[in-house]
């Protein structure tokens, strides 16, 4: 029990909430209104910029909220007490489903 170091646990790398970045600031020698336009048009790539998606993967993000729009639509058409018979009825048309499948032992 001789071997035990005391004191706190040391991390070898600083917290990621307790570092904080930096802003440049601005130069503001140039006149106000090209400034403005200039600001103005560093946003746009700024942001375009912070996007970095694909164009493929911006068209898969939109297919998917299609498709989950159209289901929301289709699943909203039925109401609960229709969804069970539907389920019901697929289970009368199966052969068998509350039997347990036979498991192969080996011996």
């Amino acid at each position: 029990m001789n071997n035990v170091i005391g004191g706190k646990l040391k991390l070898k790398k600083p917290i990621e909430s307790a570092i904080k970045k930096k802003k440049k600031s601005s130069s503001s020698s140039k006149s106000s209104e090209p400034a403005h336009e200039e600001s103005h048009h560093e946003h746009d790539e700024v942001e375009d910029k912070s996007d970095t998606r694909t164009k493929y993967e911006k068209k898969w993000e939109e297919q998917v909220k299609k498709m989950d729009t159209k289901n929301a639509k289709k699943i909203a058409e039925k109401s609960h007490r229709d969804r069970v018979n539907d389920f019901n009825e697929k289970l009368s048309k199966m052969s068998e489903h509350y039997d347990i499948p036979r498991v192969a032992g080996g011996g």
